[in-house]
């Protein structure tokens, strides 16, 4: 087993996973110093770090770990030294369409540790730049059969822009059902009335509408398809970081502020 490849093949599934290696047996059954497994947060296995009743055991603490989130560790499980190097599935931002702001859009993810997935059901050529730019491309002839049918986690953040209003309405549809962390949609308030009201014939609720970000973005854009993605990419990050979407030289607080690269100075009390 190349222990490399299965991490990138890990990766472009966009599943959680930790990469477990025996440091030192300690002389211990069939452990020897060397071995590595890759185990999955479904439980799944590609190598073997010795087997039998130990690895199964192994296992179990592995998936707790993997369960809490992106970690590097050395643990000792019945006198042998493991190195365990869990890896999440990250941030996913799928872009529903690769056209103009679409197209931005992926190429502002790229400045940022987003993972990528273009969906479209446009001839290939017609959006060559935007696939190239994506880690992984999905074509399709609905867009909410291949968001469901596909392996992208719960959590990740969506944009919609497909060229078609039928097939954007597929694409909210389809990531509303995915426990979204976000999910927003290029277009007017009128394209938002006809497409909320298609939708409500299809079942979806006020409250999954409501949860829709359209018109997108953060009101800083020139109209141009590059500041619409950079507007859209700052609401993700607001969305991801909890953040207020003030001007951090505005906040007043004793505290540092996560989302600014400064520190803000302290208030004098009144």
């Amino acid at each position: 087993m190349n222990i490399f490849e299965e991490m990138v093949k890990a990766n472009k599934s966009f599943k959680a996973y930790a990469v477990v290696t025996v440091v030192n047996s300690n002389g211990i059954g069939t452990a020897d110093s060397g071995k590595k497994m890759i185990m999955y947060a479904d439980g799944m296995i590609v190598g073997t770090i010795g087997g039998g009743q130990f690895e199964f055991e192994c296992m179990k603490i592995v998936r707790g770990m993997i369960a809490k989130g992106k970690t590097t560790e050395m643990i000792n499980f019945s006198g042998v030294d493991l190195l365990v190097e869990v890896y999440d599935a990250g941030n996913t931002l799928v872009v529903v369409g690769g056209g103009h702001v679409g197209n931005c859009l992926l190429k502002t993810a790229k400045l940022l540790p987003f993972a990528t997935i273009l969906i479209d059901d446009r001839d290939e050529g017609l959006i060559t730049e935007s696939r190239e730019l994506a880690d992984h491309y999905i074509k399709c002839t609905n867009y909410e059969e291949a968001i469901l049918s596909s392996e992208i986690p719960e959590g990740a953040y969506y944009f919609c822009a497909a060229w078609n209003h039928d097939f954007d309405a597929q694409g909210l549809k389809g990531a509303l059902q995915k426990n979204p962390k976000y999910v927003g949609m290029v277009g007017s308030r009128e394209k938002k009335d006809v497409l909320f009201a298609m939708l409500r014939e299809q079942g979806v609720s006020e409250e999954q509408l409501d949860s829709i970000y359209t018109p997108v973005g953060l009101d800083i854009a020139d109209g141009s398809p590059a500041e619409i993605a950079f507007a859209i990419m700052a609401e993700i990050l607001m969305i991801k970081n909890n953040g207020t979407g003030e001007n951090c030289k505005g906040i007043k607080t004793k505290f540092l502020s996560s989302n600014c690269d400064s520190m803000v100075e302290p208030v004098e009390e009144a």
